[in-house]
């Protein structure tokens, strides 16, 4: 059925270049995986045309050396950190848990782990009866001491980024039993 041609050029001419379009992409993906080939690693080399020659020399085996047991400096824990001994003390991160983290007063809490230290940062592991362990990042020594963080997820941004390796391998990599090897 002949069709005359329609006075609404736009469209056909808009059929037009949907088909260029759709014609230059296809273009586009042959020539870019054209230069695309097996990779070296997965070609099946060929067999090759003689025998392989045998090695006329014999090798000698490369002495081994004797492994030398690890040094273990104490007190510092296989992570890093160190017992902060005293200084913050585990009533100082209580108060500042109470005072900043909506710790009750009456909640009673002890301690799986730490606080520990590295440089001026500290890393504790609060118990709370009823509750999931709290994690606490702190920073400062003293009346210095600041909350950088407490929760059941602390490794935040601040803590990636600007605290000591053993910090935040204790706050981002490590379950809260095996941080500090305690």
């Amino acid at each position: 059925m002949f069709r005359p041609p329609s006075p609404d050029f736009p469209a056909g001419r808009s059929r037009a270049v949907g088909a260029l379009i759709a014609g230059s992409l296809a273009l586009i993906g042959c020539v870019a995986t054209a230069a695309c080939g097996v990779p070296p690693e997965l070609q099946q080399s060929s067999p090759s045309a003689g025998p392989t020659p045998t090695p006329t020399a014999t090798a000698t085996p490369t002495p081994v050396p004797t492994p030398t047991p690890p040094t273990t400096v104490s007190p510092t824990s296989p992570s890093g950190l160190v017992p902060c001994a005293g200084n913050p003390t585990q009533a100082q991160v209580t108060a500042l848990l109470r005072r900043s983290a909506n710790l009750p007063g009456s909640a009673r809490v002890s301690y799986s782990v730490g606080p520990l230290c590295a440089a001026n940062w500290q890393f504790s592991v609060v118990t709370v009866a009823g509750r999931e362990p709290l994690q606490a990042v702190t920073t400062g020594r003293g009346s210095a001491l600041r909350l950088v963080t407490a929760g059941t997820e602390v490794c935040t941004i601040r803590v990636r980024t600007e605290a000591p390796t053993p910090i935040r391998t204790a706050a981002c990599d490590a379950a809260p039993s095996t941080v500090g090897g305690l």
